[in-house]
């Protein structure tokens, strides 16, 4: 009698195990470009990490007059990283070039550094403007 209750329930589990086998194998596709989206956030959350990294490095250099004009632009980038964007200065003699410096990821009513380049894309000044205090 065992037995007879045993097959069927053991042809069960088998076919079940089985058809989860197939919806791994029907999704695996989709399973994997989960996997390199998490990746991917790890690389961001890192990136972002590191930017704020530098900025805070900037603003602490600034504060503390340890940023030197004449400095090349390349040295600039690799104490401090990448700007949030840089644009050409069409209306100045001197200014070639000004690169917005900020935290990563806020965007209003924080403290902002702009940093000038002149026409040897050596830092010519900058600006820091602090964040507006809050009511």
């Amino acid at each position: 009698m065992n037995k007879i209750f045993f097959m069927p329930i053991a042809s069960i589990v088998l076919l079940i195990f089985l058809l989860g086998g197939c919806t791994y194998i029907t999704h695996y596709g989709q399973i994997s470009l989960l996997k390199k989206f998490e990746s991917n956030q790890c690389e961001i959350d890192s990136y972002l990490k590191r930017q704020q990294e530098f900025f805070y490095k900037l603003i602490g250099d600034v504060k503390n007059n340890r940023l030197k004009k004449g400095i090349a632009k390349k040295d600039v980038l690799s104490l401090y990283g990448k700007p949030i964007f840089c644009k050409n200065v069409k209306d100045s003699l001197e200014i070639i070039e000004r690169c917005l410096y900020r935290p990563a990821v806020e965007y209003f009513n924080t403290d902002r550094i702009y940093l000038n380049f002149d026409k040897d894309r050596n830092l010519y000044s900058w600006e820091f403007i602090p964040a507006p205090l809050k009511p």
